[in-house]
């Protein structure tokens, strides 16, 4: 299949991306079109080919940005499912949390808080 290649490149592009050889031939590449940008006079042919290159590489590394986000965000969320399960007082209906809606959401945050509050007024914090 295709997207095990696909998932292995893209992982290893954006590692890439990310690290400082990444970033210097980012650097390379806009001394490179600078020097072609002297060379061609700055024409419109060359700003027309600069906006290219530049919407492409946005166009493109927007999506594997997205990619990588996502990735994280699955991973941290089996990580936090995993500590909700293995918790012995925890609430397990909190596993399916990204299910409910914004306005569920922001009940349940409500009830946390206010847990948050009277947990403090148990154990007031030290004055140290």
């Amino acid at each position: 299949m295709l997207s095990q290649p696909l998932e292995i490149f893209t992982h290893r592009f954006a590692k890439w991306a990310g690290s400082a050889s990444g970033f210097v031939v980012a650097l390379l590449s806009v001394f490179v079109w600078l020097g072609a940008g002297e060379v061609c006079g700055f024409s419109s042919g060359w700003e027309s080919g600069l906006t290219i290159y530049i919407g492409v590489i946005t166009f493109l590394m927007v999506f594997l940005i997205q990619r990588g986000q996502n990735k994280e965000l699955a991973t941290l969320h089996v990580k936090l499912n995993e500590l909700i399960v293995a918790t012995r007082h925890a609430d397990n209906r909190l596993i399916n949390v990204k299910e409910l809606s914004e306005k569920e959401i922001s009940e349940v945050q409500e009830i946390h808080r206010k847990i948050g509050t009277e947990e403090e007024d148990i154990h007031p914090k030290s004055k140290v």
